[in-house]
């Protein structure tokens, strides 16, 4: 059994497990959750033509599994105006900025092939319904709402939240949408650090113009992807910071180090079990401290220092 299985086996996380939000579902387990899912309760939308309800399933992937049929937003509502783009992917309850999008190969994808009614429902509604007081891993795409949504959560549960994920847009795509600058400037008056922000987007070429080079759409295709990609989007990985001066409890420790483990973040994993040790004293915090130093020891194998030596020397 790995540490991290000793972990997420004490008594503290198994009378209270963790606890996985995964709003814009790909229906796919999410890459980082493959080492804790098992453990964990997670909560999943999958909006279609059903009734509000939520079906609960049992499986290899997670300990419990609830799935609601319904859209997730900062509202609730009956049928809240939803626009069904040419790409599934593209579809919001935001209106697509077609104009400015134009210059973009992929402006198609936004083009609204029509527009329907969806019942929406907040984080907090969904929580109260299953008797859940708390989220541990927060993972948003929302398509242009992600901010919102977070904001919709009341300000103890967003500060006891261990991981936070969103995917705002930098680039005009929908009107109104909430922006990357937008969470930046929230996250930074919470107890959270930027992890990580990995920039993706489009390629600035018009279909006008990859039209006036070829006839062939195939070759357009080409074209278009083998172009510069421009900043559209931000992949945004929000850690909580585990302030000293906060009274975090045994198991949200815990719970904590297993995060920062997994996001290789050993730094905050051992000050998490260096605040472990000192508050409660128990055997499991040393052990987790011990193991953080041989993490952190084992990653001068991936030799990211050498970037810093070669800057140096050239």
């Amino acid at each position: 059994m790995s540490l991290i299985d000793k972990v997420l086996n004490t008594p503290e996380l198994t009378n209270q497990p963790p606890v996985l939000v995964d709003i814009g579902a790909s229906g796919a387990i999410h890459f980082r959750w493959k080492k804790i899912a098992k453990y964990a309760v997670c909560i999943a939308f999958d909006p279609d033509d059903r009734k509000y309800g939520y079906i609960v399933k049992e499986n290899d992937n997670y300990r419990k599994l609830y799935v609601f049929n319904c859209v997730v937003a900062d509202a609730s509502s009956d049928g809240q105006p939803f626009y069904l783009t040419q790409s599934p992917y593209c579809s919001s309850f935001l209106v697509p900025r077609t104009e400015d999008l134009k210059p973009y190969a992929f402006a198609d994808k936004f083009e609204v092939e029509r527009e329907t009614k969806l019942m929406t429902r907040t984080i907090p509604e969904v929580l109260q319904e299953l008797n859940i007081g708390y989220i541990d891993w927060f993972k948003t795409d929302s398509q242009g709402l992600d901010l919102r949504i977070f904001q919709s959560l009341d300000d103890k549960m967003a500060r006891d939240i261990k991981i936070a994920e969103f995917e705002p847009g930098i680039m005009h795509a929908y009107h109104g949408e909430d922006k990357l600058h937008a969470v930046l400037r929230h996250m930074d008056n919470l107890p959270f650090f930027l992890s990580e922000i990995t920039v993706k987007g489009p390629n600035r070429i018009s279909q006008e113009q990859l039209k006036s080079i070829s006839a062939s759409p195939f070759l357009q295709k080409l074209l278009a992807a083998s172009h510069k990609e421009t900043a559209g989007w931000g992949e945004m990985v929000y850690l909580n910071n585990f302030d000293a001066r906060a009274n975090h409890s045994q198991r949200d420790l815990l719970l904590g180090w297993v995060i920062a483990t997994l996001n290789e973040e050993f730094g905050l994993a051992l000050q998490i079990a260096s605040q472990g040790a000192e508050q409660y004293k128990t055997p499991i915090f040393e052990e987790i401290r011990r193991g953080s130093v041989k993490n952190i020891r084992r990653s001068l194998w991936k030799l990211r220092f050498m970037s810093h030596v070669w800057r140096k020397l050239f």
